[in-house]
């Protein structure tokens, strides 16, 4: 209740009918209201300390990314603000309309030509809107030092597979595959960042790490979720939208990825949680065995220059000649057998939330 009336207080304008907690985020307590008209909202209120600073970013990058232009999928809208007892700030959202994604069920079609065009139009976004906001900025050395401590990291697990190492201690090393021009980055594109309706994407959230930083850490969740078909042709279209690409972001998305599972592992081990390390580790013995067979992709830079005006004239072409997606109402499923040869490995798998039964709401 003290949630609720925290809420009244933040949007005085709002009569909030019904509401039910969310247990999303560790950090912070969430409640989902509703107005008289059904219309949807989300108060956010700090849990911990962590909690405090997460919220505080949150708003920072909502602020901050309602001033671009043109994005082709909707963000929350800050409604209103206030404080609670002990001094915290208290934000009520609006919600988006959609539900995430269960990624490795899409197959190359509106989702994945939605995503690509998405990324893209976020990664043209003016830097300055970061710069004159005072978010973090990050250059292409300082990412590829936070990369190598990285793996320095979970190799000191001792759990890592000694060929997944050596697959990304090599690519660190290639010159060639961090040569690139920084841009906006969202940097928490997930599962719980991302919402879908009529099998497109329709929003996006969770603002809370936008910078400046490599925006092939957008493109990652891709990049080791979803089948292949179905990356590729997200970078199709990608690139189309985004004629500077550099040609080396899909390697270091895959290698993003990957590293990505190892950190994952190293933080399971921190928990103590067997049940957590096990599947962790299957994950990771999975992706050794991929290598070992040689079904992984090359981690070598192709090259130092970016895309260009003429490569990007060339995926055009391609697009132009790819008939025309149609509208689906729901995802393009793949079967069980297209989706064990395909698909790639997901760090996390988040439950769904579905609609509130009438015993749910108070």
């Amino acid at each position: 209740m003290i949630l609720a009336a925290l809420a009244a207080d933040a949007a005085p304008g709002k009569t909030f009918r019904h509401f039910r907690k969310l247990d999303l985020n560790p950090e912070l307590d969430i409640l989902q209201l509703w107005d008289a008209e059904d219309n949807s909202y989300q108060l956010l209120s700090p849990r911990t300390t962590a909690g405090v600073v997460e919220l505080s970013q949150l708003v920072a990058g909502l602020k901050t990314i309602s001033y671009a232009h043109n994005l082709p999928f909707g963000i929350n809208e800050i409604i209103g603000q206030t404080r609670s007892i002990e001094g915290n700030a208290v934000v009520v959202l609006s919600d988006i309309g959609g539900q995430a994604p269960e990624l490795s069920r899409y197959a190359a079609g509106p989702f994945s030509q939605s995503m690509g065009e998405a990324l893209a139009a976020v990664h043209q976004i003016n830097p300055d809107l970061i710069r004159d906001a005072g978010l973090p900025e990050f250059d292409a050395q300082s990412i590829l030092h936070r990369k190598v401590a990285e793996v320095d990291r979970v190799a000191a697990t001792g759990k890592v597979p000694a060929g997944l190492l050596n697959r990304w201690e090599e690519a660190l090393e290639d010159v060639g595959l961090f040569r690139f021009h920084p841009t906006v980055t969202h940097m928490q594109i997930n599962q719980d960042s991302l919402l879908v309706a009529g099998g497109k994407l329709v929003g996006v959230t969770n603002w809370s790490q936008l910078s400046i930083n490599d925006p092939a850490e957008d493109l990652k969740y891709l990049a080791g979720g979803a089948l292949g078909s179905t990356f590729e042709d997200a970078i199709l279209h990608y690139r189309a939208a985004r004629e500077n690409a550099d040609e080396n972001i899909v390697q270091r998305a895959i290698l993003y990825s990957e590293l990505e599972l190892a950190s994952w592992l190293a933080h399971c081990l921190q928990l103590g949680d067997s049940s957590m390390i096990a599947d962790a580790q299957s994950m990771l013995t999975d992706l050794d065995e991929q290598l070992k067979s040689q079904t992984l992709r090359s981690l070598r830079a192709a090259g130092f220059i970016g895309l260009g005006a003429a490569g990007a004239a060339g995926v055009t072409a391609q697009l132009d000649r790819m008939p025309e997606a149609q509208p689906a109402s729901e995802p393009e499923q793949v079967t069980e057998d297209e989706s064990e040869e395909e698909a790639v490995f997901e760090v996390t798998d988040i439950e769904e939330l579905g609609e509130p039964s009438s015993d749910e709401l108070f």
